[in-house]
């Protein structure tokens, strides 16, 4: 649950969104997919700023929007995104956790 926070809390700081308070995670999906839709449909290149800034893969998107026809760009997208933002947070907690262990022998 906390990690899922986390990805919200950051998500919404890179996308420079608003929280939106919503009670799910699912929830939270959901409006982050309408507004990547609103991207595609407005401002394309803003969207690839955002998702190089974000670095999901281009060729990840690519492969992926080629073998998935039947589903939104913007579900794809937006899964991407969130993949990304939950591999940074696993890697700021491991980080954390080593430097609390590098602390702690430092500390004779």
């Amino acid at each position: 649950m906390e990690l899922e926070k986390e990805i919200e809390q950051s998500t919404l700081q890179l996308l420079a969104l608003k929280n939106p308070e919503l009670d799910s995670f699912i929830s939270f999906r959901q409006y982050i997919i309408k507004y990547i839709n609103e991207l595609i449909n407005s401002d394309f290149q803003y969207l690839m700023f955002l998702l190089y800034r974000i670095d999901v893969s281009e060729e990840r998107i690519k492969t992926l929007l080629s073998n998935n026809t039947d589903v939104y760009a913007a579900e794809i997208i937006t899964d991407l995104i969130l993949e990304r933002q939950k591999q940074k947070a696993i890697s700021r907690q491991q980080f954390k956790s080593q430097q609390h262990i590098v602390d702690d022998e430092e500390a004779w």
